[in-house]
């Protein structure tokens, strides 16, 4: 290994950047041998955060490789960081011990949180190797979605009348096996009149009654969404717990902390590394962005017409065979559907930072192999109905290779349109499009036409 690298390794506190890290390990796993030892002593020199940045950097074999070169007791801390299609991906890949292995490090937290991202079969040996009260508990969770308030109850609270002292309730707290995360007031009915803050109450008279002590909370329905409550919680809140209903009686309290994750979530979906300054936000000025958008509908205009200079240099070939010019937006169609797939995929890669130049070849193999599969597939079964509609299976051969070619093109591009985007300072979101559709409409063009000459006209 280079001696960059070996400084790297040796120097944890550096807190290299991900894409150091990224060409770092893909060095060790490049290697006509790889080196294990090397990998897992380089892993253990970086934090979960980046050990899940890494996994979903790179293709699935060598996240499999990535996730054997961590301890075991790493594996549910790096997972907490992962999204949960890759946590999915990841754990389909690995072996059956492997997936024990993660089942039996598993806490009731980790299940109540990524139930969603895990296969039934796992869940449901989690679910058994709980205590009958726990796994009782985790069911009722599981029954709400990921999004809902229920997932995240916590049933550890005390409710209490208004006139009981507050030596009483301090007694009852320390009788408590399990710790209380919060208390509150509740009427004859059961019904929410205020909660207790905790530290107060070991610092208050022990004669104060809790009624004297209690403070008003908002409180939320068990099937409300994380959503809602983020909009209604006012900036002034410094709740760690607030309280969750269901039939307006209190049946527990949700953590703050879940709000956090979900905010943290939608933040890195909306995140764009290293933003143009020209780019578009959603409520730009209106001339400002009639005046970005402009610019490239005009780039646009000028593709179109080089798109059909194209189909003007294929005159001949279009007036001799009509059903050239019939097919011709199919071609291009599935030419653009299929590179805007890549596109959107490379643009959240971009996004979320995963996509540098270290892992950049593997993910043209990736989309390349995608689109290849895709288009001989769906160009075989649009050639043989082009075939018997126009009595000509040579025409439905042209139209076969035409989408392949195409499609590769449109993998192509798609990906690497908005990395070099990315590099040149230009906005990817208002612009990968036009670019792209100009290179599969003129590959598309070319190829179809070209072969339709040829071969059908000689």
């Amino acid at each position: 290994m280079n001696d960059e690298l070996n400084n790297d390794a040796s120097e944890p506190a550096d807190s290299p950047s991900e894409q150091l890290i990224l060409t770092n390990v893909l060095d060790f796993l490049k290697q006509e041998v790889p080196d294990k030892i090397g990998l897992r002593a380089y892993i253990d020199t970086i934090d979960d955060e980046q050990i899940s940045h890494l996994i979903e950097s790179v293709p699935a074999d060598h996240r499999v490789d990535i996730w054997r070169g961590m301890s075991v007791n790493r594996y549910w801390p790096v997972i907490q960081w992962l999204q949960h299609d890759t946590i999915g991906n990841l754990i389909s890949a690995l072996s059956d011990a492997e997936r024990a292995e993660i089942q039996t490090r598993a806490s009731a937290e980790d299940l109540r949180v990524f139930a969603d991202a895990l296969p039934d079969y796992m869940v449901d040996a989690i679910l058994l190797d709980q205590d009958e009260a726990t796994a009782d508990e985790l069911q009722q969770a599981l029954s709400y979605e990921d999004s809902q308030l229920g997932r995240y109850i916590n049933k550890n609270i005390i409710r209490v009348r208004p006139r009981i002292s507050v030596s009483s309730l301090r007694q009852r707290i320390l009788k408590k096996e399990e710790e209380v995360v919060a208390a509150y007031v509740v009427d004859e009915d059961g019904e929410l009149k205020g909660f207790i803050p905790l530290e107060r109450l070991w610092r208050d008279q022990e004669d104060r009654l809790v009624h004297e002590i209690m403070q008003p909370t908002d409180v939320y329905d068990h099937q409300a969404s994380f959503k809602e409550v983020l909009k209604s919680i006012q900036s002034d809140d410094a709740l760690a717990w607030y309280p969750v209903i269901r039939n307006q009686k209190i049946v527990g309290a949700f953590p703050v902390s879940a709000l956090l994750w979900e905010l943290q979530d939608s933040l890195v979906d909306a995140e764009v590394v290293d933003t143009p300054s020209g780019e578009e936000d959603l409520f730009t000025p209106v001339s400002t962005a009639a005046k970005i958008r402009a610019f490239w509908l005009c780039i646009n205009l000028a593709t179109a017409f080089l798109a059909s200079w194209v189909i003007g240099r294929f005159e001949v070939a279009l007036q001799e065979v009509v059903a050239l010019a019939i097919l011709m937006p199919v071609v291009a169609s599935m030419g653009g559907i299929a590179g805007s797939q890549t596109l959107a995929v490379a643009l959240r890669g971009l996004a979320l930072n995963h996509i540098t130049n270290a892992n950049l070849k593997m993910l043209l193999s990736k989309e390349a192999k995608i689109a290849a599969v895709n288009g001989i597939l769906l160009g075989i079964l649009i050639s043989i109905v082009v075939g018997y509609w126009f009595d000509s299976f040579m025409l439905g051969g042209i139209i076969l290779v035409a989408i392949v070619v195409n499609s590769l093109a449109a993998a192509s591009s798609g990906t690497l349109i908005p990395f070099v985007l990315k590099k040149l300072k230009i906005d990817p979101a208002i612009s990968g499009a036009v670019i792209l559709t100009t290179v599969t409409d003129v590959v598309g063009f070319v190829v179809f036409l070209g072969l339709g000459s040829l071969i059908l006209l000689g």
